[in-house]
C-alpha cells in the first residue's frame, strides 16, 4: 500500500513535469540556456532531461523495474535540489531563471523544499521497493550461510 502511494505521488509529478518539457520544448530549451552553465552542457541537459524523466515514468509504471524507477527519481531530484541549494547559497551573482511552468509559481526556497519531499519519498522508494531487502531481512549472511 506504501508502495503504490509513493508510486502515485511521483508520477503525479514526473508526469506533467516531464509532459511540460516534450509540448513546451521551445520554452524549456531557452530557460535551459539561460542557466549558468556553459551552452555545450545546456544542449546535453535539453535532451538528456526529457529522456530520463520519461524513462523514470516507464520504469515507474513496471512493476519489475519501480526499483530502477525510483532510484532515476531519486537521482535526479538530488541533482535538482544540489542545483537549487548552490543557487540559494550564492554560487552564482544572480539566481538562475526558473524554468519550469509547472512550478513555476514557487519561490526558490520553496522550490527547494519541495525537492527535498520529492527526494524524500523517492528514497522511501527505492527502500520499500529494493529486491534486495527480502532478502537482508531473512537472515541471510554474506557467504550464503545462516546469520
Amino acid at each position: 500500500m506504501k508502495t503504490k502511494l509513493l508510486l502515485l505521488i511521483l508520477l503525479a509529478l514526473w508526469i506533467p513535469v516531464t509532459l511540460d518539457k516534450v509540448l513546451d520544448f521551445t520554452i524549456f530549451t531557452t530557460g535551459i540556456l539561460r542557466q549558468p552553465f556553459s551552452d555545450s552542457l545546456g544542449y546535453i541537459l535539453i535532451y538528456s532531461l526529457p529522456l530520463l524523466e520519461s524513462l523514470t515514468i516507464v520504469f515507474l509504471l513496471i512493476p519489475r523495474t519501480q526499483y530502477y524507477g525510483m532510484l532515476l527519481s531519486l537521482g535526479l531530484m538530488s541533482s535538482f535540489t544540489i542545483y537549487i541549494g548552490l543557487a540559494l547559497a550564492g554560487a552564482w551573482d544572480q539566481l538562475p531563471c526558473g524554468c519550469g511552468s509547472v512550478i513555476s509559481s514557487l519561490t526558490w526556497k520553496q522550490h527547494f523544499f519541495f525537492n527535498l519531499f520529492f527526494m524524500a519519498l523517492s528514497a522511501a522508494g527505492v527502500y520499500l521497493t529494493n529486491p534486495q531487502r527480502g532478502r537482508i531481512a531473512g537472515g541471510d549472511s554474506a557467504e550464503g550461510l545462516p546469520a
